[in-house]
């Protein structure tokens, strides 16, 4: 809803930044120098009142073009015509230049040809448009035969193609390759006492890979004493080890690497020990506790608990009581009702003036106070020259409040929309106001609100 002004404003020859001026279809009551935009659709043109009908503010209101001549013709809103002579200018010679050949020049009337070169080829269409196409090139494709070479064979291999760059092959490089013989060991029914080294294959006739390394890094086998040894040891899935004891060597430990394999990991040792220890885990799921007897700390003082005998105690102090619950893990921390002050609603006038607290900041009691507000502080009365505190000239109200004061915050609004207006208002002496409009208004349908302040 728009805010009403009802007299003249005087922005002092500042700006009225980031304004627009009233956008509707249908004109506004005309006034001499009134403007709005009609947004109509055929219209959307700023207008203004001349004091006899609506003016288009364009500057311009009409144009005409002579194809004839190339003469615009423009006229203005005031009447006056300017002319714009464009002939011989509609089109001016333009030079095309290739990579190779002579500069071309084009004039009106030529025709500037498109010609496809090496290997393109050009096609106009009735769109405006010219494409470029790659023309058909011709190819011969080649077809190996299927290899199955076995150890010991050799075949041949492209292993390089060079293309020009606009991707046309223009080499081909090839390779003899020859798959070496198979010196896979078979260590069935071996017994001496030495170590083998195998070779690894996924199916009889593959190509076996020898793994490369100094002895102590390689994979062996003793078939003598069926032992198996190998420097580092990855199992993907499950391991069982039966009827076994797990035996981790002096100084060494059990590492878990956990879900994210990264440079962080948990390490499993035991201080050395002085003598045989079992440690037995409970037989139900949860989490390990660390270190379960810790040191409890307060504002003041600790409390330790360093034993499987020592029980933590937590006790209320001033104002707090405690209460175990053993059916449920629980301790419950109580505040002690310590004042029982009973809540206070007030209202009106009526506010808290005295708070009493204990030592421990509790309250322990509320007083309450009526305030006495004084009725010659406000003044109300419809602008209307009819009440005798209300005189009225030409467009101006002289209100008297009687407040014996000119800090007043003054106010006015419509009877009967209720919004609050814009008008001009002077303090004109300790006990009168004035209310003046710019135009001529209704007794009786604005209302002003008088307050004095201090």
């Amino acid at each position: 809803m728009a805010i009403p002004f009802l007299h003249n404003i005087n922005l002092s020859d500042n700006q009225l930044q980031n304004a627009k001026v009233h956008v509707t279809s249908t004109a506004p009551t005309a006034g001499k120098g009134q403007i709005y935009l009609d947004s109509t659709a055929s219209d959307n043109k700023l207008k203004y009142y001349d004091g006899t009908g609506w003016v288009i503010a364009d500057a311009t209101v009409s144009a005409s073009f002579n194809t004839s001549d190339g003469v615009i013709t423009f006229t203005t809103s005031s009447g006056e015509t300017y002319t714009v002579d464009i002939d011989g200018r509609f089109m001016e010679d333009f030079i095309v230049a290739g990579d190779t050949g002579d500069d071309q020049t084009i004039s009106d009337g030529n025709t500037l040809t498109i010609s496809g070169g090496t290997e393109l080829s050009s096609v106009g269409s009735d769109t405006d448009t010219i494409t470029i196409n790659h023309s058909d090139v011709t190819r011969t494709n080649t077809t190996g035969t299927a290899l199955t070479p076995d150890f010991g064979a050799n075949f041949d291999v492209i292993t390089g193609v060079t293309s020009n760059a606009r991707g046309h092959i223009t080499g081909v490089e090839t390779t003899n390759i020859t798959i070496p013989e198979n010196d896979s060991v078979d260590v069935t029914a071996i017994t001496t006492d030495a170590a083998y080294y195998p070779t690894f294959v996924s199916a009889a006739g593959d190509v076996a890979l020898n793994i490369d390394g100094s002895a102590a890094d390689k994979l062996s086998y003793n078939p003598n004493s069926q032992t198996l040894t190998v420097k580092n040891l990855v199992v993907d899935g499950t391991q069982t080890i039966l009827d076994e004891t797990v035996q981790v060597v002096e100084n060494s430990t059990i590492l878990f690497e956990g879900t994210t394999a990264d440079d962080f990991e948990t390490k499993l040792t035991v201080i050395d020990p002085t003598a045989d220890r079992t440690i037995s885990l409970p037989d139900e799921s949860g989490t390990v506790v660390l270190n379960a007897f810790k040191t409890v700390s307060g504002d003041t003082n600790s409390a330790v608990a360093d034993s499987a005998t020592d029980t933590l105690t937590i006790a209320g102090g001033n104002g707090i009581t405690t209460e175990a619950t053993a059916s449920s893990d629980t301790i419950t921390i109580n505040h002690d009702d310590t004042s029982s002050q009973a809540s206070v609603d007030n209202s009106g006038n009526t506010v808290i003036q005295d708070v009493t607290l204990d030592t421990y900041g509790h309250v322990t009691g509320l007083a309450s106070k009526t305030i006495e507000v004084p009725t010659d502080r406000e003044f109300v009365v419809d602008l209307d020259a009819t009440d005798s505190n209300v005189a009225k000239a030409t467009n101006t109200y002289t209100v008297t409040h009687s407040l014996n004061s000119r800090d007043v915050i003054v106010e006015v609004y419509h009877t009967t929309n209720y919004d609050t207006i814009f008008v001009d208002i002077t303090r004109a002496t300790v006990n009168t106001i004035t209310v003046a409009f710019a135009a001529a208004v209704t007794d009786g349908d604005y209302r002003v609100l008088i307050k004095k302040i201090g």
